[in-house]
């Protein structure tokens, strides 16, 4: 946020917690993610504090769990915290999300900040900063404030000012050494308005509004779509992105964004879903269940596949998952998907596919057996329908499902 609204509100957070002490501002937590205040209160409870100059809303859920979920990691464990919020304004439906955490959600306004306040910081701190840019560099930071850019790139400057590719890398130089960008990747930047202040206060993109401009094409998957869906209630840090093309892995943030590299015949059923207000590329509910079992390590292991097909198979058009199990033709793939559904068929945990839909699966059974986790011991049960060795415990395979 602005250093000028930051002092200011630290000033009126010190009178509203004055009998708290304070154990550290601007902390780092577990996983590299930073909080404001670390105050402790008169019965030794922790609080943490974080202030931004957003309205808190569900563009901010994932930003904000992920802070809680940091806290909770924190060794040796506390025994008990507290996590307090402040924003612009508050919407009602976060309330509601946040409810069952010890988290509080508080406005300036409940600070004794009035909204006029916050505008004359805002416009001084404005102020300031555009007065340090050159004439080309205000120009930009207009034009993007006002389009509501979250991710900039070479050719936003070229399209705008009609200049060479050099002319721009040295304006986005600039107004990255000014820190109105971040770098997140070569060539791809996050927009910084005044109206967030620095990145490492406050980062105005959602990892997901990031990570879809870091590689074309691309969909999210793998446990990243799991998650979307419902299918697994955890949250990772990492974002699993489907792409044909071979990219590194990226850090940005508290973020890992993890690119698997599919053989384009294997690169479809994806759609566009809206995430944070941010609208992706996203496996469809059928696909994400296929890329899981295609590549099981990118969605958790086994314990997780079961999870998914027991949350998902109710959710999923039947004879599309198979449609597209069999157009990855992987004969593993069916293996695995098939014993599962028939696994979870036998525990009373889903409800039986249609007979002609299962006969089209065992129709694509490879000839060579195979072990369910390629990982685990070489022994188990051999179950001949779909030529696989079961080397999991029943109890490790039901590991993950919450109630029987």
């Amino acid at each position: 946020m602005e250093r000028n609204l930051e002092a200011y509100v630290s000033r009126e957070l010190m009178r509203l917690y004055g009998s708290h002490q304070l154990v550290a501002a601007n902390e780092t937590l577990p996983g590299r993610i930073k909080i404001d205040f670390h105050l402790k209160d008169e019965n030794g409870t922790d609080v943490f504090v974080e202030i931004s100059n957003r309205k808190i809303e569900h563009s901010m859920l994932s930003k904000i769990l992920n802070l809680y979920s940091s806290i909770s990691n924190i060794e040796p464990s506390l025994a008990k915290f507290k996590l307090v919020i402040v924003g612009r304004e508050v919407a009602t439906s976060m309330k509601k999300e946040l409810k069952r955490l010890p988290i509080k959600l508080l406005t300036f306004r409940d600070l004794g900040i009035t909204q006029r306040k916050l505008r004359e910081i805002n416009e001084e701190e404005r102020q300031l900063l555009l007065r340090k840019l050159s004439p080309n560099e205000a120009s930009l930071v207009a034009k993007w404030e006002a389009e509501k850019k979250t991710t900039i790139r070479p050719s936003d400057v070229q399209n705008a000012l009609q200049c060479t590719l050099d002319y721009a890398y040295v304006l986005l130089h600039n107004l990255e050494r000014g820190k109105w960008l971040e770098r997140i990747d070569r060539g791809i930047y996050q927009f910084v308005p005044a109206g967030y202040g620095y990145p490492e206060r406050v980062p105005p993109a959602n990892a997901f509004a990031v990570g879809a401009a870091l590689v074309r094409p691309y969909y999210f998957s793998f446990y990243t779509s799991n998650s979307h869906y419902g299918f697994t209630t955890q949250m990772p840090f990492t974002l699993f992105i489907a792409t044909t093309k071979k990219k590194p892995n990226v850090e940005w943030q508290s973020t890992d964004f993890h690119f698997v590299t599919l053989p384009k015949r294997k690169f479809f059923g994806y759609r566009n879903e809206k995430v944070f207000g941010v609208e992706v590329c996203m496996a469809t509910p059928e696909k994400s269940l296929v890329d899981s079992f295609d590549k099981p390590r990118y969605a958790g292991g086994i314990e997780q596949l079961v999870r998914i097909v027991w949350r998902g198979l109710a959710r999923v058009d039947h004879k599309k998952l198979v449609d597209y199990a069999l157009r990855m033709d992987s004969h593993a793939l069916v293996q695995r998907l098939g014993f599962i559904i028939d696994f979870l068929k036998k525990e009373g945990l889903v409800r039986p596919m249609p007979p002609i839909l299962v006969n089209r699966l065992l129709s694509h059974v490879g000839k060579t057996p195979m072990y369910l986790d390629q990982k685990r011991p070489r022994s188990g049960s051999f179950v001949r329908e779909w030529n696989i060795v079961n080397n999991v415990l029943e109890d490790q395979l039901l590991s993950e499902v919450e109630a029987r």
